[in-house]
């Protein structure tokens, strides 16, 4: 397993946040659309552009497009959630060999929880500050 891997694990599990709220918005988009129903415009033409048509129904091309955007982001979230559970099961396998069970805590904390190096001292309790912390940095780069 490469170090990546954990520091990939973190991303994705940002984006998959990050998409779950793009599809909430998108969700709400289509509710609005549909609740309001038709809408009105208004729009200028003829007679040298002085008339003004009033033009009124539902907006079904928006419609489409939010629909179509939102099939498509569950779809891609599906996609993330997949990968993210393989890499999980991959990084989760890589910690469990480890015998050091210090070093299975910190990587824990630090990859699989996605905290700070200080947030990860203060967890791992008294005696350990950020940089002692930082120092497994060296240990996954010799044993990765």
């Amino acid at each position: 397993m490469k170090r990546t891997a954990l520091e990939q694990y973190i991303d994705l599990k940002k984006e998959i946040e990050e998409i779950e709220v793009r599809i909430k918005r998108l969700q709400k988009k289509l509710e609005r659309i549909n609740k309001e129903g038709n809408v009105r415009y208004a729009v200028k033409g003829g007679d040298g552009g002085l008339q003004t048509f009033h033009i009124e129904g539902f907006p079904v091309a928006e419609e489409d497009e939010t629909k179509f955007l939102l099939y498509k982001n569950i779809r891609i979230l599906n996609e993330r959630k997949a990968k993210a559970a393989e890499l999980v099961v991959e990084v989760e396998d890589y910690i469990n060999g480890l015998t050091d069970s210090r070093m299975r805590r910190m990587i824990t904390l630090r990859y699989i929880d996605g905290l700070p190096w200080w947030k990860v001292a203060e967890r791992m309790g008294k005696g350990y500050t950020e940089d002692s912390c930082k120092k497994m940095e060296r240990f996954l780069k010799e044993n990765i």
